[in-house]
């Protein structure tokens, strides 16, 4: 349950951006959460996808009219990430089925690096959206280049 937690926090901050429309996108946010409990309550893979989308539209939404950045946004994805490893991971255990202590560690290592690397190479790609045009070319580059060595790092933690 603690993928319809995560996903219980997204819709609670994309609630928090203030006016109707990000009340509207909490909304949606929670009805995905609420999709997400019903996937792990049921065991029903099959809306763990629709689940996600429909805490990423509602926090989409409710940044609707925001002219500036979210510089939380690449935590937003982080946590969606994570309620989507977390609630897949709760599906697939089988209580009858004893998993080794090491497999479970490893587990959770990979899936920990790989919600701190979405997060890493999220904050990078939001710093070089948020520089500005007037910035230059110069920064421009080392923003696109910075965001090409995240991904580079991200494959390379896969392997």
């Amino acid at each position: 349950m603690t993928a319809v937690a995560a996903l219980l926090a997204v819709a609670g901050y994309a609630a928090s951006a203030g006016g109707t429309v990000a009340a509207a996108g909490g909304g949606i946010a929670a009805a995905g959460a609420v999709v997400g409990a019903v996937a792990v309550l049921l065991r029903l893979p099959s809306l763990v996808p629709w689940a996600l989308a429909a805490a990423a539209s509602g926090y989409v939404l409710a940044r609707t009219h925001h002219a500036r950045v979210d510089g939380w946004s690449p935590v937003v994805g982080a946590a969606i990430l994570l309620a989507a490893e977390l609630a897949t991971w709760s599906i697939d255990d089988d209580r009858r089925i004893r998993e080794e202590r090491t497999l479970v560690i490893r587990q959770v290592v990979v899936v920990a690096a790989l919600v701190l690397a979405a997060a890493a190479v999220g904050f990078v790609l939001v710093g070089a959206a948020a520089i500005s045009a007037s910035a230059g070319l110069v920064a421009t580059a080392v923003g696109v280049a910075a965001a090409v060595s995240a991904v580079a790092l991200v494959l390379r933690l896969l392997r």
